[in-house]
């Protein structure tokens, strides 16, 4: 609604500002990571959708999404690693003790450019999209989690650490399938407004943010702690 003042439109107090995404996190690659502690809301051990944004030229293994923990517990992951000289994504979930896991195949994401990555499993099967594309699919391996009581981080691996090193952005996390809203979560390369879609956590890496806590905005109110960081790990590179 817009409001006359002095024959000039001005916009309603109750409208909505617009969109807009300015700020992400950058990690050192040596002990940089957010740490979420172990919510209810994160124990999922159903469908599960990741969503997140990187930019990164490492060429070694570097847990962007992580709630596993080599010899404390383990349950799912979104990671990259290296494939034949090449950094490839990779999705994993942890069930009935047993690692599985779907990698991308053909786009290097190593290559210090923004890229878009989702891990799905939809219950039957594990698939993985690299911007806005369907990269691979692990017929099959989808199921059920493990819930073992391990930490849910941003930048590295629990008690493996195995660190990441670059930019991350714009995480997001359902407990449900979203392979029909890939598209609209890419939004063909520019980061969206994800709150028509419900996620069970949304995290802006710096919007909307004050250090050292990540705000939580989605349903789930799980606040995440910047550790062994510095306000300055806010950043205003961004896809």
């Amino acid at each position: 609604m817009q409001i006359a003042i002095h024959g000039i439109l001005a916009a309603s107090a109750s409208a909505v500002a617009s969109f807009s995404n300015t700020k992400s996190l950058e990690f050192d690659g040596v002990d940089d990571f957010v740490d979420f502690g172990n919510p209810t809301s994160l124990q999922i051990t159903g469908d599960l959708t990741i969503s997140a944004w990187l930019k990164t030229s490492m060429s070694n293994t570097g847990f962007v999404i992580s709630k596993d923990a080599l010899h404390s517990g383990r349950n799912y992951a979104l990671v990259v690693v290296d494939v034949s000289g090449t950094l490839r994504a990779r999705f994993f979930i942890v069930k009935s003790n047993s690692l599985v896991n779907v990698t991308s195949t053909t786009i290097d994401v190593g290559d210090n450019n923004w890229h878009h990555i989702v891990g799905i499993n939809d219950g039957s099967n594990l698939k993985i999209y690299v911007d806005g594309n369907l990269e691979a699919t692990n017929a099959g391996a989808g199921g059920t989690i493990d819930n073992d009581s391990v930490d849910f981080e941003i930048g590295r691996r629990g008690d493996n650490n195995q660190f990441y090193n670059g930019h991350i952005d714009e995480v997001a996390v359902w407990n449900s399938d979203q392979s029909s809203n890939v598209a609209t979560i890419y939004n063909s390369g520019s980061p969206a407004d994800l709150t028509s879609l419900s996620p069970v956590s949304w995290w802006r890496n710096g919007d909307g943010d004050t250090f050292p806590t990540l705000t939580d905005n989605g349903s789930g109110s799980n606040n995440g702690t910047m550790t062994n960081m510095t306000s300055g790990d806010i950043v205003t590179d961004v896809p």
